[in-house]
C-alpha cells in the first residue's frame, strides 16, 4: 500500500496499529537551513506511537540502508526537495530497493516523498530548485502511481498560482492537485483514491 501526503499525517492511523515500525527518511530536506517541517513530522510520528528508524540515505552505507528496509514495516519519505531526495537515491543506487519495499509493504510519501512516487519529476522545476541537485541527470523516480502530484494546493497564492501554471505547461500529463487535508490512497498504479484526512 501507498499513502501519499502533502502534510497532514492523521489518516495513517486508519492503516498502521501502534506497534508498526516506521523507517524515516529525511534527506530531502538536508540542504535546508530550517527543517522545522522535517522534524514536526517525524515528532507527530513519535506522538502517534509509532517506533521510529532512522534511516539516512546520504551517510549510511547501501548495505546498511537495506537492512533497515528490511527490518521495517513502513517507510515515511518526508519532504523537501524532490529533485535532491531522487539525486540521493539514485546515488547510493537503492531506487530499485525502495520501489520493491513499496510495492511489497507499506509506504508514506510527504510532499516531495509523494512527488518522488510519480513516474517524472520534471514537472516540479517551479516548486522545486533543481540545481540542488546537479548530478541527477534525469527526472525518471518510483512510477507507483499513474498521476502527477501537486502537494499544498490552495495553501498559499503564489505556490497555487505556480502549480496551476504547471499544469497549464504540461497539458498532457494527468495532474492530480492535492490539499494539505487531503492524501492518495494507491492500490495499484491505475487504481486510487483520493480522500479527506481530517
Amino acid at each position: 500500500m501507498k499513502i501519499l501526503l502533502s502534510s497532514n499525517k492523521s489518516i495513517i492511523n486508519k492503516y498502521l496499529n501502534e506497534k508498526t515500525k516506521i523507517g524515516f527518511i529525511a534527506n530531502a530536506s538536508e540542504l535546508d537551513s530550517d527543517r522545522w517541517y522535517m522534524e514536526k513530522d517525524k515528532k507527530d510520528l513519535c506522538d502517534m506511537g509509532y517506533n521510529i528508524l532512522d534511516i539516512d540515505i546520504t551517510n549510511e552505507t547501501k548495505e546498511n540502508i537495506i537492512n533497515k528496509f528490511d527490518s521495517v514495516d513502513a517507510i515515511y519519505v518526508a519532504g523537501g526537495n524532490a529533485f535532491y531526495l531522487l539525486q540521493q537515491l539514485k546515488i547510493k543506487n537503492v531506487l530499485d530497493e525502495l520501489i520493491s519495499f513499496a510495492n511489497d509493504k507499506i509506504y508514506i510519501g510527504s510532499s516531495a516523498g509523494s512527488c518522488i512516487a510519480c513516474p517524472n519529476i520534471d514537472y516540479l522545476e517551479k516548486l522545486d530548485d533543481r540545481n540542488e541537485a546537479p548530478l541527477l541527470d534525469n527526472g525518471n523516480s518510483m512510477n507507483l502511481i499513474n498521476g502527477y502530484i501537486l502537494p499544498h494546493y490552495n495553501s498559499d497564492k503564489e505556490y497555487t498560482e505556480m502549480s496551476d501554471e504547471i499544469v497549464d505547461e504540461y497539458n498532457n500529463l494527468n495532474f492530480i492537485k492535492l490539499t494539505n487535508e487531503q492524501a492518495i490512497i494507491v492500490y495499484d498504479r491505475d487504481n486510487y483514491e483520493i480522500v479527506e484526512t481530517n
